[in-house]
């Protein structure tokens, strides 16, 4: 029996007279006369290109001889024209059913072993094929109805249908198998907010109203400041007497804007960003943090000095050297003084008056990076692997991992850190949060969206807006905001 070879099975097998030489004689004679055949119609035996009916052709009454009705087997008309056409290839073997399954939606090859059939020692012709591909990676999300769609199923918010490196192209897939720098990765990432912001690289970032201010560069090379909202929007402000020079450190309060530049001077807005005029004359800066209207500038000499309602700068006497900066919320600011080795020494405490409180503190071992950051009783700093944070037990403990620290924040009163951690080997920027009980993990990955030898995927600064639970990074990868809570 012949099974046709065709999507739809007739609904019963169709047999193809045998010719058998003995069965020929039980015939009934033909009618007519051999010599009338001349006169069949439908035959010119003259021509050579044309053929009479076969010795084997059986009487037309039984019907037997005649073509196969397609609308008996069930099939559509446009399938039927092939039915009554000779094999192209007769003798061609397909396989057996172990290789090939006919179903409903066409030929394809069956997956899994049938049973009492070798699969390693078939030779199928596949050796040669190469890797499959269209295969379904699970990427877009469940296929079965009744599995559970997780987050990490979800496309990144404010990413395009069209994946275009440019945009987004900085954000590492969060839910990668490695350890960046050597620590596992969070039970909850950090979400990704906002729009992407057409700058190339950026240097610094502050807080507003609503959104942050951004010192970057654009894809032409063109250093800008950029006002940017939760939304993601971004304008570029005119920043007249900045001249299109890098920005190293930004700091805002209402409509006031500090900035240094990367020669060192500062600079100085009352306009929120429209136009900068200089601050001081002879000073090098190399950060600058403003509480409460008044200016503090951590010097190049590694001083301290301070600006109270818009006034000159003074210097302040400091025990040691001040190797880092930073906001302590409305209570004023905080500098690490280090000694001689760079063990910090002492910490300080300065007020909206401008008078500096200096506490002596032992610290487990040496700065790694001028950083430093305070919230309440907690502080950090940067240490040679890791931070080092003074807990609210008052003791300073050393918490460690790979990589070096570029940037710190605080992103709760509780005393939660965030250190972006960097790593030259694949030149990637890890977010690494420190709970209140000293764990850590990998909340976010960055790096560089594109290959640029004057930039790398360092992040330069983190400013944390309490105010809508967003942190803001700033890096050779551009800027980015995670939510936070």
């Amino acid at each position: 029996m012949i099974t046709l070879p065709n999507a739809e099975q007739p609904p019963f097998p169709v047999r193809i007279p045998v010719r058998d030489d003995d069965d020929l004689d039980e015939l009934p004679p033909l009618d007519g006369d051999p010599g009338d055949a001349e006169s069949a119609p439908g035959f010119d035996l003259d021509d050579p290109d044309e053929s009479g009916p076969g010795d084997d052709d059986l009487d037309d009454a039984t019907g037997e001889n005649e073509p196969l009705d397609a609308g008996d087997l069930g099939v559509d008309e446009g399938e039927a024209a092939w039915l009554g056409e000779p094999q192209d290839a007769g003798d061609l073997d397909v396989g057996g059913d172990d290789v090939l399954d006919v179903r409903d939606d066409g030929t394809s090859f069956v997956e899994g072993v049938v049973e009492g059939h070798d699969p390693e020692s078939a030779d199928f012709g596949l050796e040669d094929v190469p890797e499959a591909v269209g295969l379904d990676s699970g990427e877009e999300g469940p296929l079965d109805a009744d599995e559970e769609l997780r987050e990490a199923d979800l496309p990144p918010l404010g990413a395009d249908d069209e994946e275009d490196e440019d945009d987004l192209g900085f954000l590492v897939d969060s839910l990668a198998t490695d350890h960046p720098a050597g620590l596992p990765w969070a039970d909850r990432p950090l979400a990704r907010v906002g729009a992407p912001v057409a700058v190339a690289s950026a240097t610094a970032v502050a807080c507003i109203a609503r959104g942050a201010l951004v010192a970057g560069r654009t894809e032409g090379g063109d250093f800008v400041l950029l006002r940017v909202d939760l939304e993601g929007e971004s304008r570029s402000l005119p920043a007249f007497g900045l001249r299109g020079e890098e920005v190293s450190a930004l700091a805002v309060e209402g409509q006031a804007v500090a900035a240094v530049l990367g020669d060192g001077r500062l600079m100085v807005s009352r306009d929120g960003g429209m136009r900068f005029e200089p601050h001081a004359e002879g000073l090098v800066a190399t950060d600058v943090v403003m509480v409460s209207g008044t200016l503090w500038v951590r010097t190049s000499a590694r001083g301290l000095a301070v600006s109270v309602a818009g006034g000159p700068l003074q210097r302040r006497s400091v025990p040691g050297a001040v190797a880092a900066l930073c906001s302590d919320g409305e209570s004023g600011i905080t500098a690490l003084v280090v000694d001689d080795a760079d063990v910090p020494a002492a910490f300080l405490r300065g007020r909206s008056d401008g008078s500096v409180e200096s506490q002596p503190i032992s610290a487990p071992e040496a700065c790694g990076q001028e950083l430093v950051a305070a919230r309440g009783l907690f502080v950090a700093y940067s240490g040679r692997r890791g931070v080092v944070r003074r807990e609210s037990d008052a003791v300073w403990h050393a918490h460690r991992w790979e990589g070096c620290v570029t940037a710190l924040a605080f992103i709760d009163p509780k005393g939660s850190l965030v250190a972006a951690t960097y790593s030259d080997s694949d030149d990637t920027t890890a977010l690494v949060h420190l709970d209140e009980s000293g764990k850590a993990s990998i909340v976010a990955r960055l790096g560089p969206a594109r290959a640029d030898g004057d930039v790398d995927g360092r992040a330069s600064a983190l400013a944390c807006d309490d105010a809508h639970g967003v942190l803001w990074v700033a890096g050779g990868f551009g800027v980015a905001a995670f939510a936070i809570r």
